[in-house]
């Protein structure tokens, strides 16, 4: 009884095989070197993650996110990574020296020291703004000018909020104009004044103390990246060893194969002739070609299995041509149906623009801030994960205004800016007043609208946002604009998000009593 193919095949390569396989057991021993090599680059990513989740509680005491809570969690984390430093210390001294192991935990103790200074300024910070808005408010009540009171106020918020250098020093002018003007509000301005100057001073303390931590942070990364690049450096020499060996087992067992494939393979030359010509009937779309030769056993089977589906293919062939075509129809129906129903879109919203136009207003007295929140919250529906948020505080009470047209054009500069704003971005409505106008921004982080579009941003119908009409805009401005409004697009940088500024006027009484 004759052997089979597949039996015949594993006879011939059981010698190669035997050969490449004590080729790459002599470089299998070298495997428990790179398995200790790992563990160690392990430890040491272990020590560069537990250097990020370092700095970002760091960054969250800055940004005031569950102060106490982080501070734990900062002190804890800063002592897993020198458990960790300290359970390598042998291997960073046998690959380095001593000196490079001291450093580095001399630069992590460093670290923690600068960032209990930085909680200190920051705790420090907290108590002086408690104590500086109670001396505010004595400047407010005791001051003759409030308008002045309240500008100086503003200024102390803007440096607060941003840091503003010029903010500051308004702070110092306003003051002393204070005092030139009535000398009865020095003993009010003095410890105000005093309170601010700490606040500065801390500031600036906290900005040293944060550079030096950063320092510090970046130099316990350079010695942990530099030991891992020797680390791994050391696994590539043995792993470039380990893969000649495997090159050489790999390349000895081809060539014995094509050798032995050349020998059983004479056999099967006209079985695959044969299917050779049977594949160039499929590919001119003919099913109707069988195969009928002789082979081996297992050729056999593969040749029947080639009929039976050459067979049941040419049966199908007719039903599979039609199915299509019906798919076909169906789809040019879909697609005949979404295009009406975007002209049913864009047609309403044509009606909306012309009644906006069109209407006659109705002017009613409307409380301006609860209209601002009833749009945002009207538009704030995210699903791609976007926040929004408010500040319209500043807003006047009340305002002259026809309060459907106006939620109408605020909900679609509010929609149009969540819109363009990526996964993860904000959006943020605030409001004041500037001179004889309330003023809305309305600021996204998206990408910023391009400079050639600005000016088109506001036609009917030009949209750069598949699937919406285009109006939105056309009709905020032409709500706006009828109540003798402007709104316009007042920064857009790219990659940086777009703020749109909407202002609306003043009524006289507004405007007599904040000059009184």
């Amino acid at each position: 009884m004759g052997l089979k193919l597949w039996q015949r095949i594993i006879i011939n390569m059981i010698f190669p095989i035997a050969i490449s396989l004590a080729l790459i057991y002599v470089e299998l021993r070298n495997v428990g070197k790179i398995h200790q090599s790992f563990n160690i680059v392990e430890v040491v990513d272990d020590i560069n993650l537990l250097l990020l989740e370092l700095r970002r509680y760091e960054k969250n005491i800055l940004l005031l996110i569950e102060e106490k809570e982080n501070l734990k969690l900062f002190h804890d984390t800063i002592g897993a990574l020198r458990v960790k430093a300290a359970s390598i210390e042998n291997e960073i001294v046998l690959r380095t020296n001593t000196a490079y192991y001291f450093n580095m935990m001399k630069n992590i103790d460093l670290y923690e020291d600068t960032f209990d200074s930085l909680v200190s300024t920051i705790e420090k910070k907290h108590r002086l703004m408690e104590g500086i808005r109670p001396l505010g408010r004595e400047i407010e009540n005791k001051s003759s000018d409030k308008n002045m009171a309240l500008i100086l106020r503003k200024y102390e918020k803007n440096y607060f909020l941003f840091k503003e250098k010029k903010a500051m020093d308004e702070v110092f002018d306003i003051s002393g104009t204070m005092i030139d003007s009535n000398p009865a509000i020095k003993q009010a301005i003095e410890p105000y004044l005093k309170a601010f100057k700490d606040i500065v001073a801390n500031d600036a303390s906290q900005n040293t103390t944060l550079q030096q931590m950063r320092t510090c942070a970046r130099e316990i990364e350079k010695y942990t990246t530099g030991f891992s690049h020797k680390e791994r450096t050391h696994v590539n020499t043995v792993m470039i060893n380990g893969e000649r060996a495997f090159l050489y087992a790999a390349l000895f067992i081809i060539f014995s194969t094509i050798a032995i494939g050349y020998m059983v393979s004479q056999n099967m030359i006209r079985v695959m002739r044969e299917m050779e010509h049977a594949f160039d009937k499929i590919s001119e779309d003919s099913f109707t070609h069988l195969v009928k030769t002789d082979g081996p056993d297992e050729i056999k089977s593969f040749i029947g299995a080639y009929n039976r589906i050459v067979s049941k293919l040419n049966y199908n062939l007719k039903d599979t041509t039609n199915k299509i075509t019906a798919a076909d129809r169906e789809l040019l129906q879909k697609q005949t149906e979404i295009t009406a129903k975007n002209s049913a879109i864009r047609a309403m919203s044509a009606e909306i623009l012309t009644m906006v136009q069109e209407k006659p207003l109705t002017l009613v007295q409307t409380p301006i801030r609860s209209l601002v929140l009833d749009a945002i919250a009207a538009s704030s529906y995210t699903p791609r994960g976007v926040s929004i948020s408010s500040n319209i505080e500043l807003l006047p009470d009340m305002l002259p205004i026809d309060a459907p047209i106006i939620r109408l054009a605020l909900v679609n500069v509010i929609k149009n800016a969540l819109r363009f704003t990526p996964y993860g971005g904000k959006v943020i409505v605030t409001g004041k007043v500037e001179d004889s106008h309330a003023a809305i921004y309305v600021c996204d982080t998206g990408t910023g609208i391009p400079g050639d579009i600005v000016e088109k941003i506001y036609d009917p119908f030009f949209t750069t946002y598949e699937g919406a009409p285009g109006l939105g805009l056309t009709i905020a401005r032409a709500a706006i604009e009828r109540h003798g409004g402007t709104i316009a697009v007042d920064q857009t940088l790219p990659g940086d998000g777009t703020t749109i500024k909407i202002l609306l006027p003043l009524p006289y009484s507004t405007l007599e009593a904040k000059v009184q």
